[in-house]
């Protein structure tokens, strides 16, 4: 299989039209990347997903009210502490953490022999 002298011809033009177009698409990413950085498009990324995530919650909470309460009550719950340790920062007031208060008191086991 021998290749012709217009057939060479013509791959180097497609070539180099393959060529241009990479070059103009590699300069458009780097002018987009230059106007807004990775850290910025992360933080942007980041967003958008809470903003959806928010809508998602948002929507399956009109159609089911118990569910959204029951998931409001648990989060609630799990985030009771660092809320009130935030309060308790913010008006100035510290929290007596009473947990440990026993474990001081606890009776030492006998060694076993």
């Amino acid at each position: 299989m021998t290749i012709s002298a217009s057939e060479v011809v013509e791959a180097r033009r497609l070539r180099s039209a393959a060529k241009a177009v990479f070059d103009t698409q590699k300069q458009m990413v780097r002018s987009d990347l230059d106007a807004a950085g990775v850290g910025k498009r992360v933080v942007s990324r980041i967003e958008d997903d809470g903003r959806r995530m928010l809508d998602t919650a948002h929507d399956a909470a009109e159609e089911r009210p118990v569910v959204a309460a029951g998931a409001l009550m648990l989060t609630a719950w799990a985030l009771s502490k660092p809320l009130a340790s935030l309060w308790a920062s913010i008006i100035g007031y510290e929290i007596v953490d009473d947990d440990d208060d026993y474990a001081d008191e606890a009776e030492p086991r006998p060694a076993d022999a």
